[in-house]
């Protein structure tokens, strides 16, 4: 069969065209689907292997709701930044075969469609020891979230310190600092 150079060149770009967008999100034979996500301005721990800082995340008609779930594991090829909700266009897909504790699914960012600050005043909880685990790091005027993120905690640090050696469970309520810090304003 005898294919001109013109012909050969369209059909080259359209077979390249066909199989460059299947392998976008591409795990196994699995190319999964396309969803909306709402990813919260800060992070949860949570505790798997290890302890971890999690997402909190809402998909599709999810979204807007009081309801987050946990994403351990997180989304390829998205960089959060605290402080900010994002929603995302990811691509959802089934893990064949996955590690023992991993997730089945694998999200993939596709796209950022909105970064939105919120506002200074934004209150938020944190567990910070639960499940017979203390997150929080370091002593005195020094503490981390997982070494991750520095809580400023000003004035309550000394009852800060005696809370976390005297109960079971902690949490905290928070403000965004500066530069990847939270700010305790309460312990409860």
């Amino acid at each position: 069969m005898l294919i001109k150079s013109g012909s050969f060149v369209l059909i080259f770009l359209a077979f390249l065209g066909t199989n460059s967008c299947s392998m976008v999100g591409d795990v196994g034979n699995n190319q999964g689907e396309l969803v909306d996500v709402r990813i919260n301005h800060y992070r949860q721990t949570g505790i798997g292997e290890a302890l971890h800082l999690v997402y909190l995340m809402q998909e599709g008609e999810g979204i807007g709701s009081e309801n987050w779930s946990y994403l351990y594991e997180g989304i390829e090829g998205f960089d959060f930044e605290l402080g900010y909700i994002y929603d995302l266009k990811a691509r959802k897909v089934k893990v064949e075969d996955p590690p023992m504790d991993g997730s089945s699914i694998k999200y993939i960012l596709v796209n950022v469609r909105s970064k939105k600050k919120v506002s200074e005043d934004e209150t938020f909880e944190i567990k910070l020891k639960w499940g017979g685990s203390n997150f929080v790091t370091g002593s005195n005027n020094n503490f981390y979230l997982l070494d991750e993120y520095e809580i400023i905690c000003s004035d309550l640090c000394e009852e800060f310190s005696q809370i976390l050696q005297d109960r079971d469970e902690v949490r905290g309520t928070f403000v965004h600092g500066d530069s990847e810090t939270l700010k305790l304003i309460s312990i409860l």
